[in-house]
């Protein structure tokens, strides 16, 4: 009875060791388990960060792009303006330069018909002193005065 009783003991000393054993080892495989779910967690929660830092950049690029174009697009309209405001002027110089030439012919032209009219004007004034200056006499009238002409003329140049 004694030996039933040591070996019923021994048993459940075996049975108690092998259950301790079993929940050391549960305990050892449930660690290892919580490990690799945390590692599991980790990694999931790196590659969602990853996942958002490469979509937040690639979002940034998009930007980035859409930003630069809008410059571009904005330095092209500027050039255009530019250049429509240089045409604009362009235009407006070559008005202005035709209408100082007009201005200018006329110029030219009233101070030639000026000049003619005043060179007719003294062309009539000469004819008018010449005129005057010169007697007219009929044929009689020299006849009758022929001794004073020939007095007037030997005296005329000598005076002269």
């Amino acid at each position: 009875e004694m030996q039933d009783r040591i070996d019923r003991q021994a048993a459940l000393m075996k049975k108690l060791q092998e259950n301790v054993d079993g929940l050391k080892k549960g305990a050892g495989d449930n660690d290892a388990a919580r490990a690799a779910a945390q590692q599991e967690e980790m990694d999931r929660h790196f590659f969602e960060a990853e996942q958002m830092k490469q979509n937040r950049l690639r979002e940034l690029r998009h930007e980035n792009q859409a930003y630069l174009l809008r410059q571009m697009e904005e330095k092209d309209m500027r050039r255009a303006e530019e250049k429509e405001l240089q045409n604009i002027q362009a235009m407006i110089l070559h008005r202005d330069a035709e209408e100082y030439n007009e201005v200018e012919r006329q110029k030219l032209i009233s101070r030639r018909q000026l000049l003619s009219e005043h060179a007719k004007d003294i062309k009539k004034q000469v004819a008018y002193k010449l005129s005057q200056s010169v007697p007219v006499m009929t044929e009689a009238e020299i006849a009758m005065n022929k001794p004073l002409l020939q007095l007037v003329d030997r005296t005329l140049p000598q005076d002269g």
